[in-house]
């Protein structure tokens, strides 16, 4: 596999140059308060300083044996600590835009919920390994897997997080349908799941407003919608070809949050519809190349953690384009890997790299085999 593995890291470091790139691009000419304009490498410095730590992280975790993750010391420590800062965060953490999702300690600052996402994929990883002749029980060996996800989500939906909590139910779906969980089962949890998302955008007021200007924004333009056009504006001044790398105007003046969550409209104004479309195949092409990693991985435990790697960075992925697009209501999500962001790029980086190491201990096969036949081995 060791095509498919340097296949991979190629498609990442690429999209992490387009993520410096772009974290330039969308500083040039920023209005600051007091009528300054920003430094254009204040996002580019920063950028590309969690971008070096990022990829030390993944070179690191990339020759590692993928199966310290499955050690119980390292598992339990991870989940515990992420646990921990996931309470912290709510008793102590920075409040921004009336949410605390924000822990800061000497002077640096990071998202629990970014932690959030590893370890839930390296405990459910674990635990489904475990449950392996008992996945298609329900009590047994669906349910303690919920448990867990329910766990994390629940604790960052507390922050005033809804996107990540989805992205959290929908990485867990995935990986127990890879580890052999039964569908009837599967629906059976989703269903309540669907409800509560609902029952929680209908609580809150901000949310359904969201939901209110996503279905009709021209009627909102000057208000809650203001994001959503201004972002679909981008792409229609970029065409075809776009304006020319740091030539957008839209991030300038009009189009908040241009370096984080609508860094994918920036894109497409500067860039163009074959700027968006290039994106787009990279993604999928990571996708396609780390599923071909999953099904080819020595055990079960390095096909968890793959499918949930890859499902949790296409997933995103998918949310912050559709959400630039007008597709989807606004989530608050970054696009991984470009955005600007230290938590995400350099927990996703550290991702990357347990996927390169199941890649580089998997076995070639011709065709891919059922999830029953893949030997398990500690």
């Amino acid at each position: 596999m060791k095509r498919e593995t340097l296949f991979a890291m190629n498609i990442t470091i690429a999209l992490v140059l387009i993520g410096l790139v772009m974290a330039y691009s969308a500083g040039i000419g920023r209005p600051q308060p007091g009528g300054h304009i920003s430094d254009p490498l204040d996002f580019l410095k920063s950028h590309g300083a969690y971008a070096a730590l990022g990829l030390c992280l993944m070179l690191v975790a990339a020759r590692m044996d993928y199966h310290v993750w499955q050690a119980r010391p390292v598992a339990w420590l991870i989940g515990g600590s992420t646990l921990v800062f996931l309470v912290l965060v709510l008793i102590m953490g920075d409040e921004v835009r009336g949410a605390r999702r924000w822990l800061s300690f000497g002077g640096f600052g990071f998202q629990p919920s970014e932690l959030a996402k590893l370890a839930l994929i390296i405990a459910l990883a674990v635990k489904l390994a475990e449950n392996q002749t008992s996945i298609r029980k329900f009590w047994t060996g669906f349910l303690p897997p919920i448990i867990i996800t329910a766990a994390f989500a629940g604790l960052v939906l507390l922050e005033q997080d809804l996107g990540t909590p989805v992205v959290l139910g929908t990485v867990a779906i995935a990986m127990i349908f890879m580890a052999g969980g039964k569908l009837w089962h599967i629906a059976l949890v989703s269903a309540p799941a669907v409800a509560g998302v609902v029952a929680a955008i209908r609580t809150s007021p901000e949310r359904m407003e969201r939901i209110t200007t996503f279905i009709r924004p021209w009627e909102h333009r000057s208000d809650g919608a203001l994001q959503l056009i201004e972002s679909m504006a981008g792409f229609a001044r970029g065409g075809v070809w776009g304006r020319g790398l740091g030539a957008g105007e839209q991030k300038l003046f009009w189009l908040p949050d241009a370096h984080s969550d609508f860094i994918f409209s920036v894109w497409g104004e500067e860039m163009g519809l074959a700027g968006t479309l290039v994106l787009v195949a990279l993604f999928s092409l990571l996708l396609i190349v780390s599923l071909r990693i999953a099904v080819c991985a020595r055990d079960l435990f390095g096909t968890l953690l793959a499918s949930g790697v890859v499902t949790l960075i296409t997933v995103q992925a998918a949310f912050n384009m559709g959400v630039t697009t007008g597709l989807l209501p606004t989530k608050g999500l970054g696009l991984p890997f470009i955005s600007a962001g230290g938590s995400s790029l350099v927990m996703n980086m550290l991702l990357i790299g347990i996927l390169l190491s199941v890649g580089s201990r998997a076995v070639e096969r011709d065709r891919p085999v059922p999830m029953a036949a893949v030997p398990h081995r500690a």
